[in-house]
């Protein structure tokens, strides 16, 4: 299953040293953490302001900022303005686009990995949720089927590039081989444990750790867990449609579930969609409206989860709807607005 109670198109690195809003200043700005990457440029583009106003707020002589600074940022910047329900949404247009999807990856693969950039795509997790091995950006893994169409295709398409990744070790590749074309799901899951840390199943044991890193970050395999990846968006835009979201944020919501999740009952959609007629649309801007929408769509799905992972699966998907927070059982402030994962029209 998913990494920890806690493809991906990702041709640049994901952003994970972001600063953090750290709580309000007074009623016209917010204190803003700086974190390890960040500029001065940065943050005035995520937090819609200007390098000017930044210098200004906080008396600033240069562009030079430190880790554990604390800046001032004005909350003009954080909250738009108000407009009327009534104005027109424009149509939505799916598929989405390429920078659309990979936003939606970005954000997903954190929570499904901790990991940034390429080194996502090689992410390993043992047997800790008798799924037997996980692997990848998504985690594709024995227990649902998903991992052995992409080892599948490496072998049959890209075989040099898997021996490559064993680094000569020819005995670790042909029992891997045996495992992906002849063992039984059942049987695949066994050997997942067996490679598993039996003292923290979360982990792969030596060397297939870094057998796995070296395959799962190879370009061709790179590719063929983004080829994988079409289910996850075709069921996301389906439902997107149905709920009749439009927003960006929606459209990494409705990623992240299906790609943690599976499915929605018809039952739940139902429920769903009863829900939203009883929102009190007056004098709720459309961005309100649509946060209305994303959280009915979590608290109802969310009753469908084991109770046992109940609270983290519906903490998850909240930071999403509201846009950041704490996640339960991850501990890391999340903000998915660098990611691009806003209250804009999906199409722009």
């Amino acid at each position: 299953m998913k990494k920890s109670i806690k493809n991906v198109i990702l041709s640049t690195a994901i952003v994970f040293s972001l600063g953090t809003v750290v709580g309000p200043a007074n009623a016209a700005s917010v204190v803003y953490k700086v974190k390890k990457g960040d500029t001065l440029y940065k943050i005035s583009k995520t937090y819609k302001t200007s390098v000017t106003e930044l210098k200004k707020q906080n008396k600033l002589k240069s562009n030079s900022i430190r880790i554990g600074q604390k800046l001032t940022i004005p909350v003009q910047s954080l909250v738009a303005t108000k407009k009327s329900a009534t104005q027109t949404i424009a149509p939505v247009q799916l598929p989405a686009s390429e920078s659309v999807k990979k936003m939606a990856l970005e954000i997903t693969s954190w929570y499904e990995t901790s990991s940034s950039g390429a080194d996502a795509f090689g992410a390993t997790s043992g047997n800790f949720d008798g799924a037997g091995l996980s692997f990848g950006a998504l985690q594709e893994n024995f227990g649902t089927e998903t991992i052995q169409p992409i080892m599948k295709n490496m072998f049959a398409n890209h075989n040099d590039v898997v021996l490559k990744a064993f680094n000569g070790d020819t005995d670790s590749y042909n029992t891997f081989k045996d495992v992906i074309y002849n063992k039984t799901t059942k049987e695949q899951v066994a050997w997942g444990d067996s490679i598993s840390d039996p003292n923290n199943k979360y982990q792969v044991v030596e060397p297939w750790k870094t057998y796995f890193k070296n395959l799962g970050t190879s370009k061709e395999c790179i590719d063929e867990q983004i080829n994988a990846s079409k289910w996850y968006f075709d069921q996301a835009e389906k439902y997107y449609k149905t709920f009749g979201l439009w927003t960006k944020r929606g459209y990494a919501l409705m990623f992240d579930i299906f790609v943690q999740s599976g499915a929605i009952s018809d039952k739940t959609k139902n429920l769903i969609l009863d829900d939203f007629k009883k929102i009190d649309t007056k004098n709720l801007t459309k961005e309100q409206i649509e946060t209305k929408k994303m959280n009915i769509i979590v608290n109802r799905r969310a009753a469908d989860v084991n109770e046992q992972w109940r609270e983290t699966w519906k903490s998850r998907k909240s930071v999403i709807a509201k846009g950041s927070g704490t996640v339960v059982g991850y501990g890391d402030f999340f903000d998915v607005t660098p990611y691009g994962a806003t209250l804009t029209h999906v199409n722009k």
